[in-house]
């Protein structure tokens, strides 16, 4: 087997310092951006997502029905806006029906119906080995609950204090919801415009180099969104189905808000069906639910561990492979955020590897 020679090991020495260097400025600037920027100009950022999101609909209205682009751009705006909202007051609608089905039901509730749930909870603290009385321990509850309404009572310099935030909260609230409304309209209506002055600041060769940057980071965060969206779908079909199967009340939304949690990997639907399953199991002795739910839980972990490298890298062009090793360094480094973010950014760099070096072999 032939030697490498002296220079193409110098050469395999730089493309490995070059390409380290590209890898290290990609995520450092990704960690100035999301800790010093993103918390300042977010609804700039907001608003350059809706708008790319909008501006099809924008050009259909322009192009194929003939409505002027500032009126096209308004209608699609404010047609947005009104969806959202529309959206939020039927889940808030929604949310507050069942809050109060929910404190209906307590508030009827009465001492001799908790009686069986407080034996089946004495039961249990009796069968435990390390447990002699359990008056003491409920004794130390009641004490805990006592303490802890008194104890939240707020004073009324607290109570100021509280209204003042709420009504900070709301006042910066409406500055960003309308920064962000009216900033979108007019990224919408000269789109084209403020993209050419941005461009025409910079060099030919680095605008051309920051358009496919845009072109592959837009078009990654397409794959991406798409591929978790099929991931929570399957999540919420197995729930709807063993929900279904098991006879819980609001499995549809139940389903919805398990499947919710489980697209982060702290919380996952073990959060909510392992503590419900042991419930049932050791306080209301209901092993049907609560080895269901068991059941449930290993299912749908086992196929979640299975389908996502798949589904993200199929989605993304990562192998697999290479997806679960992104996925597992961004957890390790950067926590949840970074679990999500880091195969996003192999996928930009590969992308723009290979556009870069498809540009450079053309010349």
């Amino acid at each position: 087997m032939q030697k490498p020679s002296a220079e193409e090991k110098r050469s395999f020495i730089i493309n490995v310092a070059y390409y380290g260097i590209i890898i290290s400025a990609v995520v450092l600037g990704a960690l100035l951006f999301f800790r010093y920027l993103l918390p300042v100009l977010y609804p700039f950022f907001i608003a350059y997502a809706l708008a790319l999101v909008l501006h099809p609909v924008t050009v259909f209205l322009n192009k194929r029905l003939g409505f002027p682009k500032t009126l096209s751009a308004l209608f699609t705006v404010i047609g947005s806006v009104a969806a959202v909202f529309a959206l939020f007051y039927l889940l808030v609608d929604r949310a507050a029906e069942e809050i109060g089905h929910l404190s209906e039901r307590l508030s009827s509730l009465t001492a001799e119906d908790l009686s069986p749930l407080k034996d089946r909870l004495d039961g249990f603290l009796r069968s435990l080995p390390f447990v002699e009385d359990t008056e003491i321990i409920w004794q130390r509850i009641g004490e805990r609950v006592e303490g802890f309404i008194t104890g939240g009572l707020p004073d009324i310099s607290s109570a100021v204090s509280m209204l003042m935030g709420l009504f900070t909260g709301v006042l910066d609230f409406t500055l960003v919801f309308i920064i962000t409304v009216v900033s979108c309209y007019y990224l919408t209506v000269d789109r084209a415009k403020i993209s050419g002055v941005f461009y025409k600041i910079l060099p030919d060769k680095v605008g051309k180099h920051l358009r496919t940057a845009r072109t592959e980071t837009f078009g990654a965060i397409g794959k991406y969104l798409k591929a978790y969206g099929l991931i929570i779908l399957i999540t919420f079909t197995e729930l709807l189905v063993a929900f279904t199967v098991l006879r819980v009340d609001y499995a549809l939304l139940l389903a919805a808000a398990v499947s919710l949690i489980d697209i982060l990997p702290v919380l996952g639907t073990g959060t909510v069906l392992i503590p419900w399953a042991l419930f049932c199991l050791f306080v209301t002795r209901n092993m049907y639910l609560g080895v269901g739910l068991l059941i449930a839980y290993v299912v749908i972990t086992v196929i979640r561990q299975i389908i996502e490298p798949r589904i993200v890298g199929g989605y993304i062009g990562l192998h697999p492979l290479a997806t679960m090793v992104a996925m597992f360094a961004g957890l390790r480094f950067f926590g949840v955020v970074g679990m999500l973010i880091l195969p996003f950014l192999v996928l930009t760099g590969k992308n723009l590897y290979g556009k870069i070096s498809g540009a450079k072999d053309s010349e």
